[in-house]
């Protein structure tokens, strides 16, 4: 899926007491201060630090891989299967069509009226309204994107063979050399590569959407979008003519595993892939970011696919209707409940390697550590109230002590003065 992790409260911000400029007297000298405190910190906190920071984005990662990629797999596969339930089950073609032009029109609505929402439903204000209201967008905007998924993915199967695997080999090809042209491959990623938190400065906007224009919207939603599923759904259709093709759950099995190795390996070369990224520039960073890129995409496509034939497989398959409810409903509520739901969405295009040195490559999994870095910048704010006037009046008693300190020093130096010119006298 498309996904996005920009404007979005990941990044961890450095404590400082700039905030308190506006209530101390002399800021300059309590910034002065922090800043030669923060400097002389010792070498064995900043080490702890670190290793508390990176045992922060373990968890995090554990958290998407075991729950929260889960989650958003199993709604995805639930609202997909009881779309095609609801919608012409017994004409593809027009059902297809139907899920196309919802997602394509509900997209483009939620596109262009994000604005509006975002200036009329403020979340300090209404809060109860703002919960229900969000949610609700949350949940509607989610349908429109499973629709669109599901239309251009069996409209794809219907116009293409979908048994034949050079057709399928030739298809996917092509989409991914439109995405190459566009430096668009980047939007190949999803979970568990993303954690798109519930936050109320930015919940109705597209993140890194190009513009609000009209042209940019239906580019962005049906090319873009569209080259993403052709892609999804070519090395899906590989998958399935070629990774035990007559055994459902073996094959599985399979791709789970294959995409649970091939996560792993991502996240454990993404610290060297920065350090490149830092390091080099131009086209050689674009090349070393596109072949990460359809690393993620490789693991994402087998993780997608292993877990939603398992649920297929094991997940009341007696009665499906009950099967595409349930995993259309509790993981709904359960990423609503962790603050989360906006993971279940396409929205927004990636720029490949835009942005700085490792920015260009990070992955949006910030969860347990963003709130982390939340209490610790709450507590820095009450501590700021009260710490200004301390390093204030501590730097006036030691300036004071100084001066003290060199009275003695020169009225010994005018006494000698004296004496000597008695002396000369």
């Amino acid at each position: 899926m498309l996904t996005s992790d920009a404007n979005q409260d990941t990044s961890v911000t450095t404590p400082c007491l700039a905030s308190c400029q506006t209530i101390s007297i002399y800021p300059a000298v309590a910034a002065t201060n922090a800043a030669a405190i923060t400097a002389k910190e010792p070498p064995i906190k900043k080490s702890q630090r670190n290793l508390h920071d990176l045992l922060l984005e373990i968890f995090d990662v554990l958290l998407s891989c075991l729950l929260i990629a889960p989650c958003v797999i199993a709604y995805w596969r639930g609202t997909w299967e009881l779309v095609g339930v609801v919608l012409f089950p017994k004409n593809a073609p027009l059902s297809a069509l139907c899920s196309f032009l919802i997602g394509g029109i509900g997209h483009l609505s939620f596109t262009l009226f994000q604005r509006l929402l975002t200036d009329n439903i403020h979340p300090d204000k209404h809060r109860l309204t703002f919960y229900v209201i969000s949610r609700c967008y949350t949940y509607a905007f989610g349908i429109v994107c499973v629709n669109m998924w599901r239309g251009t993915w069996v409209l794809c199967d219907w116009l293409t063979s979908a048994d034949s695997l050079i057709i399928i080999c030739v298809v996917t090809l092509v989409a991914l050399l439109f995405l190459f042209a566009t430096r668009t491959v980047r939007n190949l990623g999803a979970a568990p590569y993303s954690i798109i938190m519930d936050h109320k400065s930015d919940y109705f906007q597209s993140l890194r959407q190009p513009g609000l224009y009209l042209m940019d919207a239906l580019f962005s939603i049906f090319v873009i979008g569209t080259l993403v599923v052709v892609a999804w759904r070519g090395l899906w259709g590989v998958m399935d003519l070629t990774l035990y093709p007559h055994d459902r759950a073996k094959s599985a099995r399979c791709s789970l595993m294959m995409g649970c190795v091939t996560v792993t390996l991502t996240y454990v070369l993404h610290p060297i892939v920065r350090w490149m990224c830092d390091h080099i520039d131009g086209v050689c960073k674009l090349i070393i970011c596109d072949i990460y890129y359809l690393a993620e995409f490789f693991g994402a496509v087998n993780t997608w696919r292993g877990i939603w034939n398992l649920l297929d497989v094991y997940i009341y398959p007696d009665n499906l209707i009950l099967s595409y409810c349930v995993t259309h409903i509790i993981p709904f509520l359960v990423l609503t409940a962790l603050k989360c739901s906006n993971s279940i969405l396409v929205r927004g295009v990636y720029i490949d390697a835009d942005g700085e040195g490792s920015a260009s490559i990070n992955i949006p999994i910030n969860y347990i550590k963003l709130h982390f870095q939340r209490e610790r910048n709450k507590r820095l704010k009450v501590m700021s109230l009260h710490k200004p006037n301390f390093l204030i009046h501590k730097n006036e008693k030691e300036a004071q002590c100084t001066l003290n300190e060199k009275k003695p020093k020169n009225e010994n130096k005018i006494h000698s003065d004296l004496d000597a010119s008695r002396q000369l006298v």
